[in-house]
């Protein structure tokens, strides 16, 4: 779990590798959308021949799934036979194609159109392999939420998780709507995983009995050990303008942050304080750096500047307060505030003035972490006694499971 407060301390007070608080068990179904949606016209691809009816189901199936999770639009289909929609209802745009096989490859051409004056939006070809079917309704989805909204969509992106399995915790990974997922390590203690790209990660592995840092690269097919430094190694947070992971270390005993490049040098060290200074994570502008330390007594937020200057608390209430993770728009940081037996998913703005607590109910929300479009949260609850990755839109308060896991990292959006 990204609950680097709870091992810095284990860690370091009993040189034992993980640590659970108690929680109760939760069962959090899908809540339906809100008002306020967008109600867009999903038609049935046109196709050449019988055969390609079920790669056009497909495609369109998946891309209805895209619209729904975005949870701006509210897929529809007109009446059979007719371009209308029942009880004359309206929508904002049409979603129109032509699927066709040239014996190699799919061609899909699709066109988004406006509802009322069936002008067209935008129009574009893709042409693949049967292999990315469901990436090309992906695509088209973040497409459409672009051209009509003017966000970015995360319908490509995928999740890092650890997974319970026997005495060991695997790495797992998974694209965002829950599909395609893949076991990435066996039979070896992993934690806090981190995307640096939308190919490369960073994790913590026991492997060798004892916190070491590792980077991935998953096209390539690699596998590196970049810290070996006695205690812990555990990177937080990765800033793409520097090229630079903020990490813990407890080289001396005593855990504190670190500038580490991505070959393992050593940078700036940020902290120099006799508490536990844990979990930190850049600001989007490369700038500050939330954190959290003991230095009060209980773990509570800080923001520092990138030097380890200008320290300051963030947050004011509560006693016990984990977990930071700063939003890619910059304006808001979520964190885990410790609330009786349970754990409340709470907002702040950086400056402290504005707090939101999400979710005021009988479910603990853990190891919270923006989706690159600022919308969404992947956290941690449970069900059954077992953690589950829910899946969050802050704006509808909609909610998802994913998959049974912990320690959620969510991607970066995908190259083209």
């Amino acid at each position: 779990m990204k609950r680097y407060w709870t091992l810095a301390a284990l860690f370091l007070a009993a040189m034992t590798p993980l640590g659970a608080a108690a929680q109760m068990d939760v069962h959090l179904s899908t809540d339906k959308p809100g008002g306020g949606q967008i109600h867009i016209v999903v038609k049935d691809l046109e196709i050449d021949r019988d055969d390609l009816r079920a790669a056009s189901k497909y495609l369109m199936s998946v891309l209805r799934q895209d619209l729904k999770f975005t949870s701006v639009f509210i897929p529809l289909e007109f009446a059979a036979g007719t371009d209308t929609l029942p009880d004359g209802g309206t929508a904002s745009a049409i979603v129109e194609g032509r699927l066709s096989w040239d014996g190699e490859k799919y061609s899909l051409d699709v066109s988004l159109i406006d509802f009322v004056s069936r002008e067209m939006i935008f129009g574009k070809r893709y042409r693949f392999r049967h292999s990315a079917l469901r990436t090309v309704s992906h695509e088209l989805c973040d497409e459409i939420l672009f051209f009509l909204i003017g966000e970015i969509g995360v319908a490509r992106t995928r999740l890092l998780f650890t997974r319970r399995e026997g005495g060991v915790k695997n790495l797992h990974v998974v694209d965002y709507d829950g599909y395609g997922e893949k076991k990435l390590t066996t039979g070896e203690l992993v934690v806090s995983p981190l995307w640096v790209d939308d190919h490369r990660f960073v994790f913590t592995s026991y492997r060798r009995e004892n916190p070491d840092l590792y980077i991935i690269d998953l096209t390539r097919g690699s596998r590196k050990m970049i810290s070996h430094r006695k205690g812990l190694n555990i990177a937080c947070g990765y800033n793409p303008g520097s090229d630079e992971l903020v990490v813990t270390l407890s080289i001396k005993g005593n855990s504190e942050i670190y500038l580490m490049d991505l070959d393992g040098k050593l940078g700036r060290r940020l902290t120099k304080n006799r508490a536990i200074d844990v979990s930190p994570v850049w600001a989007p502008n490369g700038r500050e750096i939330a954190f959290v330390s003991d230095r009060t007594r209980t773990p509570q937020v800080y923001i520092m500047d990138r030097y380890g200057g200008n320290v300051r608390r963030l947050t004011t209430e509560g006693s016990y307060n984990t977990s930071p993770d700063w939003s890619p728009r910059g304006d808001l940081i979520v964190y885990s505030s410790r609330d009786g037996g349970l754990y409340r998913m709470k907002l702040i703005s950086p400056d402290g003035l504005w707090l939101e607590t999400v979710f005021d109910d009988f479910f603990s929300y853990e190891d919270a972490c923006w989706a690159p479009d600022g919308r969404h949260i992947a956290a941690v609850v449970r069900y059954s006694g077992e953690p589950w990755i829910v899946i969050i839109d802050i704006d509808s308060g909609t909610r998802r499971r994913l998959a049974r896991g912990e320690t959620p990292s969510w991607s970066l959006l995908r190259s083209r």
